[in-house]
């Protein structure tokens, strides 16, 4: 749910995280504590 997406680099793979929800779910983890 986080990722927008995963690409193969040279001998790597690099994930595109979706910074609104990572950032959505950091807001909803503050708000338990």
């Amino acid at each position: 749910k986080l990722a927008g997406g995963v690409h193969r680099l040279d001998g790597q793979l690099m994930v595109v995280l979706d910074v609104d929800r990572v950032l959505e779910l950091e807001t909803k983890v503050q708000m338990a504590a």
